[in-house]
């Protein structure tokens, strides 16, 4: 049955190209005589400067389907009537534009064409569940270099949590198509702001075609060439302006080339108009705040003697230079390349492909006086992206596309494994604990990749007017590899003499049976179909959509079948007994073909091949079945209330599902299993709202929210004692739960007199059993029980407040985003209520963030310069986001106190120094400025 539905896919994909859905909009009207009011039957209504339009019905009735997100100028022509044209009509992602026609008779004195400006409606009528709709304008003039800033404005966005929801499950659209990394639900690529067309943030009820996700869909349309060349050159430079240099230390003096970007974009026809180009490449350098000092060589050996003395360095190579060196820097190469080619009037085929590269270093202030000790991140994706439109008639059309992605990280200090840089492990110990590292490199190398193939066909057809019906197929392949290793010496060098030894070694590799390597390789498959009906009447929209989605996992799991005593084969259950190189029971060590637990001589040893044709069994394949409806009707006359509701799943991350994939336990030690076999993660969601119009430019949006998530991935259940029970492993199970309710406001200042402003307000309540699937685990590692019942999530920001306002003017503007968080929860160490649960029972203290951009442009026909300076956390307050859990600040720990009033040792480093770790504050206050050339 399986491989029967996997090959109808396929067919159903290869035979006619493959997909792109949610990408484009829909307009609609009706053209009549301004004179009778009758309706016009057999007028044409065009895009101009596109193939697209339509005529209108005996109803005078027409509509235009599959138009992309942007700005358009409409015409209408009809036979005695003098032609009208309607100019900045703007399409949205999955909305319909509504544009009437007036027509005025050729014997009317009106002049040849009457040409009118078209205001987009303040209250978006067939907007069913909450939607943030965002423009490549609005994107340019906000201070943001990066979407995902712009993401993080929207309602709905708590503390980096869309809705109350764990991180990874938002989904991210590419023109039309899924790029989310199937192995922790991330971006497969980010898209560059500046190619963004259009950005909406789904976070209601979404419709049928979209799965996948429980909180939300971020759907991107990224730009294409026009008919003409355009393009720029853009530049800016950086740095931060710090007013505490204890807390950062390294950021001395404002030195503008540490940050550096530089991007250039350029589009235009190819062969006529049929075929266009958009291509963009960016490169951008980032010095970062967090810096450490290199006050050693990575070889410098620090020990102490017989007598317990302490040598800080035993030979003079191990001082180094102490050079401020940055932590967090990164470097990123970004490029794009999209071609649209119109094969004729009613076929259009469009092809993007995306690179993008950063290496980064991830903070580790253990590294604080060893920098160069430290590895580095690389992250690589590579995107392409085909897509085919084939319209049939002007009521019904077929999108066609597939993608392939492949993402690949990395870490190491020295890509080589060989590398005759590494020292010795025994280096990375300090001498205390108030002390930073003394030497010693990063022994870890660890790789993953994502390939994901995609393909969908997505039919869409108005089959009157009133019904626009949409159905889908869609299958992912997913391969997803992993390996982790631990360098180690050679066995000739496994031990080491402080005052003797050389710190450099030879490593090793051991083999994958062994603590320190981890491979496997997965290729799991998804398939999904959707059916989905927009319903347009006068007075009240329709969605209502049904979705089923199968996943196979590609996954093995221990065999915990009965066993058979008659078989010394299945003679003995494999859960209390996981680890395959490393068994207990002596079943599982020889064979024992008389039962007595005993080798006895003809009983041989087993070996690993031999119990894995035993030790696991596959796990089984999952079905489930999405309903979901949207509703949205007047209720004044410039007002609509919306309600929406959904069952939505989303498929465990792999990262989850094949952690530890070979059951690899050892004693004195509380290990996590992956599980293969974990049920879909389930969400209901439901909302209530209004929007209304309050003035000509100003609107409201109110609505109420609820969740109920369940089957959440956790290892809140009993841990697993191992055969003998000297020791216990947990294991990923649908355990955990939550609950979140909330109530957004959002209040719109459209742009007029050059001014605009926007103000979201979100009230949230965020519980559950659990923020990280790890937490209960970890509970149990430190001897406490892991809590059972609904406690504040960790991104339970009670109160979000975020402002923007821009002023436009004729040569120079600017614009200003405040930002305000109430205090997110956090565990503290202790509490004077022993009656009371502590996780997550007390506050952080409130944030507050204000970043402002000024520009002026500079005309210099045919080119336009806009120099601009944007300056991130104005203020620079000193946000505390992780502060120590006995007091509840960042600036204070009684940790402290006690080391000093103790006459701790300081052999590296003040105790002071230990505990100022700017890691506990937001970013401080950085300032860019650059200029733009436009033509």
């Amino acid at each position: 049955m399986k491989s029967i539905c996997y090959g109808i896919v396929i067919i159903l994909v290869f035979c006619t190209a493959a997909t792109r859905a949610g990408n484009t909009g829909k307009i609609a009207g009706v053209v009549k005589d301004s004179q009778t009011g009758e309706a016009l039957v057999g007028a044409n209504v065009t895009l101009t400067g596109t193939s697209m339009g339509a005529a209108t019905n005996i109803d005078g009735y027409y509509v235009v389907l599959n138009v992309p997100p942007g700005k358009y100028t409409m015409a209408a022509s009809a036979v005695g009537y003098n032609k009208k044209s309607v100019t900045n009509v703007s399409i949205s992602i999955d909305l319909t534009t509504t544009i009437d026609f007036s027509m005025t008779s050729v014997l009317v004195e009106v002049g040849e064409e009457v040409v009118v400006t078209a205001q987009r409606p303040l209250v978006q009528k067939d907007l069913t569940a909450s939607t943030a709709i965002v423009s490549s304008e609005q994107i340019a003039s906000l201070p943001v270099t990066e979407v995902s800033q712009v993401l993080n404005l929207q309602a709905g966005f708590v503390a980096g949590s869309l809705r109350g929801g764990r991180a990874g499950e938002v989904a991210y659209w590419i023109d039309g198509v899924p790029v989310t990394d199937a192995y922790n639900g991330s971006q497969v690529v980010e898209v560059n702001k500046n190619l963004v067309q259009e950005l909406q943030l789904i976070s209601g009820a979404y419709n049928a075609e979209y799965g996948q996700a429980m909180s939300g869909i971020v759907n991107i349309a990224t730009k294409e060439g026009g008919q003409k060349f355009t393009g720029g050159l853009g530049l800016y430079f950086g740095d931060y302006l710090v007013s505490d240099k204890e807390l950062f230390p390294g950021n001395d003096k404002f030195a503008p080339t540490n940050i550096r970007n530089f991007e250039a974009n350029v589009s235009g026809p190819v062969y006529g108009e049929a075929l266009t180009f958009f291509a963009n490449g960016r490169y951008i350098h980032f010095n970062g705040w967090e810096y450490g000092f290199n006050r050693f060589n990575p070889y410098n050996v620090s020990y102490f003697d017989s007598a317990n003395t302490f040598h800080l360095m035993r030979d003079p190579g191990g001082h180094a230079d102490s050079a401020a060196v940055p932590l967090n820097s990164s470097d990123r190469w970004y490029g794009q390349g999209k071609l649209t080619w119109h094969i004729s009037p009613a076929i259009k085929m469009t092809g993007n492909y995306i690179y993008d590269y950063t290496v980064s270093r991830p903070f580790n202030r253990a590294y604080y006086y060893d920098p160069y000790g430290l590895g580095w991140d690389h992250n690589r994706s590579n995107t392409g992206i085909v897509q085919l439109t084939h319209i049939l008639s002007d009521r019904t059309f077929y999108t066609l596309g597939a993608s392939y992605f492949v993402k690949k990280y990395q870490y190491y200090l020295y890509q080589d494994l060989n590398d005759l840089r590494y020292v010795h492990p025994i280096l990375l110990n300090t001498p205390d604990s108030y002390s930073f590292q003394t030497g010693g490199t990063d022994m870890r190398h660890t790789s993953r990749s994502t390939t994901t193939f995609l393909g969908k066909i997505d039919v869409s057809s108005q089959i009157s007017q009133t019904h626009l019906l949409k159905f889908g197929v869609e299958v992912r392949r997913h391969y997803l590899a992993y390996e982790n290793i631990q360098l180690v010496p050679v066995d000739s060098m496994s031990s080491f003499k402080y005052t003797s030894s050389s710190p450099f070694i030879y490593t090793q590799v051991l083999p994958t049976s062994s603590q320190s390597h981890d491979m496997y390789e997965h290729r799991p498959l998804e398939l999904s179909a959707y059916f989905q009906d927009k319903m347009e009447f006068k007075d009240l929209i329709v969605n209502v959509g049904l979705r089923i989605d199968y996943f196979n996992p590609d996954g093995q799991i221990l065999n915990n079948d009965h066993p058979d005593p008659k078989d010394p084969l299945y003679y003995t259950y494999t859960v209390d007994d996981p680890n395959i190189y490393a068994p207990i029971k002596a079943a599982n060590i020889f064979w024992d073909y008389n039962g007595n637990g005993v080798q006895d001589a003809d009983e041989p040893l087993k070996t690993d091949q031999d119990r894995a044709a035993y030790w696991y069994k596959k796990a089984k394949a999952k079905w489930q079945v999405s309903p979901r409806i949207g509703f949205s009707f007047p209720i004044t006359a410039r007002g609509i209330v919306h309600f929406s509701y959904g069952h939505f799943f989303q498929i465990p991350h792999y990262e989850l599902m094949y952690q530890n994939p070979e059951f690899k336990v050892y004693p004195g030690q509380y290990t996590v299993a992956g599980n293969t076999d974990l049920s879909p993660e389930q969400t209901i969601n439901g909302e209530l709202g209004v929007q209304q119009a309050l003035t000509d430019d100003i609107t409201i949006d109110l609505t109420a929210y609820l969740r109920d998530i369940r089957n959440l991935t956790g290892t809140r259940s009993n841990l697993i004692s191992v055969f003998g029970g000297s020791y216990q492993y947990a294991q990923f199970t649908n355990s955990d739960f939550g609950f979140v309710k909330g109530i957004v406001l959002t209040v719109t200042k459209r742009f007029s007199a050059g001014f605009n402003a926007t103000l979201d307000y979100t009230y949230q309540v965020a519980k559950g059993t659990a923020s990280d699937p790890n937490d209960a685990q970890r509970a149990a590692a430190s001897g406490q029980q892991p809590e059972v019942q609904l406690n504040p999530l960790g991104w339970d920001q009670r109160q979000t407040l975020n402002v923007t306002a821009t002023y436009s003017g004729r040569r120079w503007g600017g614009s200003i985003i405040g930002s305000y968080g109430s205090g997110a929860p956090y565990t503290p160490r202790a509490t004077m209520d022993i009656s009371s649960l502590l996780t997550n029972s007390q506050l952080k203290p409130s944030t507050v963030n204000i970043d402002v951009r000024a520009y002026y442009e500079i005309p210099v026909d045919p080119f336009r310069i806009v120099a601009f300076v944007r300056v991130f956390n104005l203020l620079d307050t000193r946000n505390e986001t992780n502060p120590y859990n006995d007091t509840g600040r960042s600036s204070f720990t009684t940790d402290e106190a006690s080391a000093i009033n103790s006459n701790a040792k300081q052999y590296v480093n003040t105790v002071h120094q230990f505990y100022m770790d700017p890691t506990r504050y937001s970013e401080p206050r950085r300032v860019e400025f650059g200029m733009n050339l436009e033509f």
